[in-house]
């Protein structure tokens, strides 16, 4: 696990968080902690579900002229 140091922080800022700590029954340190993670988890899966919407608009059924469970069918019927 690394460290962080932020400097020059305007005392309101910290202030703020302190009071959104205590709000929350966690420390100024817990507080920015799950704070940051949750930042790094909203952003994963704002990626994730970016590239699935991009896999889903590129794979159009309406191009197999059939619906995907005929397909499923006739891939049964062949063995």
């Amino acid at each position: 696990m690394g460290n962080i140091l932020i400097r020059n922080l305007d005392e309101d800022v910290i202030a703020a968080w302190k009071k959104r700590a205590d709000a929350n029954g966690r420390s100024l340190q817990a507080e920015l902690h799950a704070e940051l993670s949750a930042a790094v988890k909203a952003e994963r899966k704002r990626a994730a579900l970016e590239i699935a919407a991009r896999i889903r608009s590129a794979s159009k059924p309406e191009l197999l002229g059939c619906e995907g469970w005929e397909l499923i069918r006739e891939d049964r019927d062949s063995r």
